[in-house]
């Protein structure tokens, strides 16, 4: 009884060993490719600036990557909008994890109010195990800054400025709208009703001068003061002059609920 046990397992043992399924496969270890970047970039035409886009690989690897991309310009022209300063294809160097997408965007002083992008893809891999992973895709989007001749400079009002009340001289701080710099609108940071009031930031409105070019209206419209509160609201009305660097603004200031404390004020706002 014993050896028919044991003639059993031999016969069970050959079977295994004869056995037709095949000898597990050893898996590759996965490798992705990406940009290193974020999926979106805003950049001013005048910053004139160099932009890198890293193109990223998982691990590092014992033989070059190669990558071919594509540039795709929406109303943009290279040689003219941007000019590619890379290779196409790059390479990954044996050992490394990175190369570089070089893009220089152009000042060409071309007023260009169409929106203008440039769009960076993948196009192939020489390696069919590095798979493409998210981002995939990189848009560049380029900020008009020629501004067309019969709209306000609102340039002029970016950064530090003084607001000088009858009473107390303060600043404030100038910034784009989110409409651009070509909108003739432009927002101030500021404490426009006295030092002992919180900060608020209004939206001015300029309108150019038909004759004399650098000068003009200045309007913000009936608007709250305060964030934290509907009680309190401003409008105001006034001039500008590009040359001088200087507004006038007559406002005046309400209290919804008590209105004899509404009041009529004069700021002179300079740039320095």
């Amino acid at each position: 009884m014993a050896s028919n046990w044991r003639n059993w397992c031999w016969i069970l043992m050959f079977i295994a060993a004869c056995s037709d399924d095949p000898v597990p496969k050893i898996q590759k270890e996965k490798i992705t490719i990406f940009f290193d970047s974020k999926s979106k970039i805003e950049i001013k035409e005048n910053e004139a600036s160099e932009i890198l886009i890293p193109i990223k690989i998982s691990l590092p690897q014992k033989d070059p990557i190669i990558i071919a991309y594509e540039v795709i310009g929406q109303e943009v022209v290279e040689g003219s909008d941007f000019t590619l300063l890379s290779e196409n294809p790059l390479t990954i160097a044996a050992g490394s994890t990175q190369a570089e997408v070089r893009i220089r965007i152009n000042d060409n002083n071309i007023v260009q109010l169409e929106e203008r992008n440039i769009y960076l893809r993948f196009r192939a891999i020489d390696q069919d195990y590095v798979k493409i992973a998210i981002p995939k895709e990189v848009k560049i989007s380029i900020k008009e800054d020629d501004c067309s001749s019969d709209v306000s400079d609102v340039r002029v009002w970016m950064g530090a400025l003084t607001m000088q009340s009858s009473n107390e001289t303060l600043t404030g701080i100038g910034s784009e709208n989110s409409k651009g710099i070509c909108s003739g609108i432009f927002n101030l940071k500021g404490k426009f009703v006295g030092s002992q009031n919180p900060e608020s930031t209004l939206i001015f409105n300029l309108t150019q001068d038909q004759m004399i070019t650098t000068k003009g209206v200045v309007t913000i419209n009936r608007t709250k003061l305060f964030e934290f509160t509907s009680q309190y609201e401003f409008e105001a009305t006034g001039t500008y002059d590009e040359t001088t660097k200087k507004i006038i603004l007559n406002y005046s200031f309400f209290d919804l609920i008590d209105s004899s404390n509404d009041f009529r004020e004069t700021i002179v706002i300079t740039s320095e």
